[in-house]
């Protein structure tokens, strides 16, 4: 369905709708806010409905011809003028169209994201009817352009001298950078019989970020419960004020965690011992398989977007996240908020398996602080995933251990039961 017109005699209000994640920032550098341009190329061409209405046409002129009928000849007469008025008309009402097309901001792969435009008529007579815009997409992703589901903004009348706000959509299928740069406005008014067709120069760009999914949230409260587990088998003395129990004296054990009463009743030297704090922090860690992320595209694309998601869902519920990616050079500390989530999902954004700077070497190392932080494993295959303290493992095949609902995966990330399985 197309959206339609509304002129700015009226205050434009852009439409805010609910969403179930935190929306992206746009942070287009100034110079790309809006681009105002006039059309750098025109064409036009028939319709099919106007070839018919062409040979009709010619049909009456051989009939007028040949029977010498003026009931005829006046038709053939009407058919030619029709003809000329619409090519008349339609091309110069385009003449003077100026197309002003706004910055892309950033979105999640799967979201419809609104495209803006305004069309200036600054014509002194003729006014612009029944007109199409619709973006010409340079790449999307580095992939095919029809990855994106693209609806075009209708205009409905712009009378001379005058402009409207129209907006168009379009849905993004997969992450990564999309770029539009040219915009087309087409027209078959009056009558159908010619398209004619203004493009106009707008260089745009924004990151599509990740899939977001409906993940698990007991994922994130497992591991932060994992620290009780953590807690009974590691303790050290005087690293927290959580008294953990008493144990015999030993050399070196400093003189102020000596518990004098107890030592006095037992008749021995004893000492406090303190639990060792808990970590609240957690690691997403997609680790590498043995033949490359670029081997297997749909669970590294997978991989990808549940990474996003726990990002997400550890944000909104104010535990601090890090990424670890070392293959593809991210390196992201644990952090909380907005700036620092959006940071994490850009990066995963902008990873491309196909050229990848770093050669697989099937093995993928923990994070830094893995022994004291709690790591979600992101696997997309077999590989050699080097054991760490608080680690739990979780396969991007197996969409039911991580997503409430494993048929809500997004087409895009579905695949061929031979991609998923290679």
């Amino acid at each position: 369905m197309s959206a339609v017109a509304r002129t700015t005699n009226t205050q434009h209000h852009a439409d805010h709708h609910d969403q179930q994640h935190i929306a992206p920032t746009n942070e287009i550098s100034t110079r790309q806010n809006q681009h105002s341009s006039k059309a750098i190329r025109r064409s036009s061409k028939l319709t099919f409905g106007g070839g018919v209405y062409i040979l009709v046409t010619l049909f009456l002129a051989v009939g007028a011809i040949n029977s010498q009928n003026n009931l005829l000849f006046w038709l053939f007469g009407v058919a030619i003028a029709t003809l000329i008025v619409s090519g008349v008309f339609s091309g110069n009402a385009l003449m003077q169209v100026r197309l002003k097309a706004q910055a892309i901001p950033d979105a999640y792969a799967g979201d419809r994201l609104r495209l803006h435009y305004t069309v200036s008529n600054h014509s002194r007579f003729f006014p612009l009817l029944a007109a199409m815009i619709s973006e010409v997409p340079e790449k999307l992703s580095e992939k095919k352009s029809s990855d994106a589901k693209f609806e075009a903004a209708a205009l409905l009348h712009i009378g001379p001298q005058s402009r409207c706000k129209v907006t168009g959509s379009f849905v993004p299928s997969s992450r990564g950078r999309v770029a539009m740069r040219e915009v087309r406005l087409t027209t078959r008014f009056p009558f159908g019989l010619l398209q004619k067709t203004l493009v106009f120069e707008c260089p745009r760009k924004a990151m599509i970020l990740p899939h977001i999914l409906a993940i698990k949230p007991e994922l994130i409260r497992v591991m932060q419960g994992h620290g009780e587990e953590v807690r009974k088998q590691t303790h050290s003395s005087g690293s927290s004020n959580e008294y953990w129990g008493l144990r015999e004296y030993t050399p070196g054990d400093p003189k102020r965690s000596i518990a004098w009463k107890q030592s006095a009743r037992q008749g021995k030297l004893v000492v406090v011992e303190h639990a060792q704090p808990i970590s609240t922090r957690l690691w997403v860690w997609i680790a590498e398989p043995k033949d490359g992320f670029e081997n297997l595209p749909i669970n590294s694309e997978r991989a990808i977007a549940i990474g996003a998601s726990l990002i997400t869902l550890a944000t909104t519920r104010g535990v601090p996240i890090g990424l670890w990616m070392p293959a593809h050079g991210i390196r992201m500390m644990p952090g909380n908020g907005k700036s620092h989530m959006m940071r994490c999902l850009r990066a995963l954004g902008m990873i491309d398996f196909e050229q990848a700077a770093a050669k697989s070497t099937g093995r993928s190392n923990p994070p830094p602080s893995a022994n004291a932080d709690d790591v979600l494993v992101i696997a997309t295959g077999q590989s050699q995933i080097v054991q760490a303290k608080n680690l739990r493992v979780l396969h991007a095949d197996d969409p039911a251990s991580y997503l409430i609902d494993p048929l809500s995966l997004p087409m895009s990330l579905q695949g061929t039961p031979a991609e998923v399985a290679s």
